[in-house]
């Protein structure tokens, strides 16, 4: 449940089901895969600075972090009632929790 409140005006709800993130996460996780073998096959280019960021983009696994998302994200699901995130920022309230 992801509230959004501001004082002196009424605030909104977007309720959303843990199966639905965690179809979400699985079906990015699928396409996360799919673009590090794509990215795999492109050629080095010659220029240094571009060489420098494709060579961070293959170091870094996409799939392996949304993976542990999802697992993060099972495992806090099973604690009802658990606040995640609770920002108060002058009018504007941003609440995240497990219910």
């Amino acid at each position: 449940m992801v509230k959004v409140k501001v004082q002196k005006r009424r605030g909104f709800a977007f309720p959303v089901p843990v199966w639905v993130v965690d179809e979400f996460l699985v079906a990015l996780s699928d396409l996360a895969r799919v673009a590090e073998m794509v990215i795999r096959r492109v050629p080095l280019p010659r220029d240094e600075k571009a060489r420098k960021q494709l060579g961070i983009v293959r170091a870094i696994s996409p799939s392996g972090i949304i993976a542990s998302t999802h697992s993060i994200i099972k495992d806090l699901s099973r604690y009802q009632g658990l606040d995640v995130v609770d920002v108060v920022v002058g009018e504007v309230q941003v609440k995240v929790s497990i219910k």
